[in-house]
């Protein structure tokens, strides 16, 4: 009998397959198949809208800081620096405003790429799929926590990276020195909200059938919390503000990067968050959140796979 497969020029590959990390193939597919919505492209281009937007208001404060240097104290001590300051604000303000404003960018997004991350392998069963070969739990949920990760890392961790680079390349020397210290802590506010983020959509898409209604309960319920984190400690619930994961971040960036204020023209550009009065109490916040999120994940894939 001939050989079909070897007549149309199929070949056994040499030596052993090499052995590949389970949860990057799982992860790359998700983003692939995530690429191919117009909606995630239109996610993509208003994160960079927010990248750019913040990337011209830190070149027009360095350029102010650049005037102020050259045209010295002739003003009187440090007059005409609090009155430029007071209009176009300061880096400091401006990188941890970026954290706050991008996080609901990105939100956006991840409700586009991630919500179906585990609710369409639920109602599909592919999770049938994926552990009908050797697949550990542990890889499977790197593997989704790999793909949902990824998106704030390149649309929140990397921009804040850059622009602060920028701000550093373009500032006179007695400021580039000055914002030589904002890049860990500046991370630091990244990172918790990335990791805010990255937990909750899935934790929540663990517990959802459809990715179109995950994403849409996601991106509601970050709108509801985060106006009633706003309107609420207006009125005397003050207790309010810590619901809002959004005034979590901002309060955990405002104090990590020492932010002042914004200015007269970031302040018409740009409707900053508001922040809480503690900062302990919102980072605490803020990891149990993400602390549910991943505990919910883990129960709906112990619960789908036994063994």
């Amino acid at each position: 009998m001939k050989d079909q497969v070897f007549s149309v020029g199929y070949r056994r590959l040499p030596g052993d397959r090499p052995r590949r990390w389970a949860p990057w193939p799982i992860a790359r597919t998700a983003l692939a198949l995530a690429w191919r919505k117009r909606s995630t492209k239109l996610g993509v281009v208003l994160c960079a809208m927010s990248v750019f937007g913040h990337g011209i208001a830190i070149a027009a404060q360095v350029l102010a800081e650049r005037v102020m240097g050259r045209m010295g104290d002739r003003d009187g001590p440090g007059v005409m620096r609090d009155v430029l300051r007071s209009v176009v604000g300061n880096v400091h303000a401006t990188l941890a405003t970026f954290i706050g404003m991008q996080m609901i960018a990105c939100a956006f997004l991840l409700a586009m790429v991630a919500a179906g991350l585990v609710a369409e392998d639920r109602r599909t069963g592919a999770m049938e799929l994926y552990f009908s070969r050797p697949l550990r739990r542990r890889d499977y949920v790197v593997g989704k926590l790999l793909a949902a990760g990824l998106v704030p890392l390149v649309t929140l961790v990397v921009p804040f990276s850059l622009l602060w680079l920028a701000a550093v390349g373009m500032a006179p020397a007695r400021a580039s020195q000055e914002l030589m210290g904002l890049l860990l802590p500046g991370l630091l506010g990244a990172v918790v909200a990335a990791v805010v983020l990255t937990t909750t959509i899935l934790g929540l898409s663990a517990l959802g059938e459809r990715g179109r209604t995950v994403g849409v309960i996601y991106v509601v319920g970050m709108l509801v919390l985060t106006s009633a984190g706003a309107d609420l400690p207006r009125h005397g619930q003050a207790w309010a503000g810590y619901l809002s994961p959004l005034r979590n971040v901002q309060t955990l960036a405002d104090a990590a990067l020492d932010a002042g204020s914004t200015g007269m023209l970031m302040q018409l550009l740009i409707s900053r968050p508001d922040t809480n009065p503690s900062v302990t109490l919102a980072v605490l916040c803020l990891l149990g959140l993400a602390g549910l999120g991943m505990a919910l994940l883990l129960w709906r894939v112990r619960t789908e796979v036994a063994g």
